[in-house]
């Protein structure tokens, strides 16, 4: 996972109002777009209940592979500012 993938995570982690806001605006439903059109969400919802669990892995693996399109840096870019406000 790269730096700004974690710093997101962590911020989401300590500010949950900060990512429900997030999620409910248009760059989050896009990144829930992105991360469940494959597979229905199945591999998201594995992913996050592990995360849940204490094991980030998999679910720092979807971002990555989410990081590596163009449209997707640009995305989680944008996330990553939002989550600086």
């Amino acid at each position: 996972m790269d730096a700004k993938t974690a710093g997101i995570i962590a911020k989401f982690k300590q500010n949950h109002s900060l990512a429900e806001q997030i999620m409910q605006s248009g760059d989050g439903q896009q990144l829930m777009n992105m991360l469940t059109r494959e597979d229905g969400g199945a591999a998201l919802e594995r992913a996050t209940q592990n995360a849940a669990a204490g094991n980030t892995q998999e679910l720092a693996q979807l971002l990555g592979n989410l990081m590596r399109s163009p449209e997707g840096a640009a995305l989680m870019n944008r996330l990553n500012e939002t989550a600086k406000k």
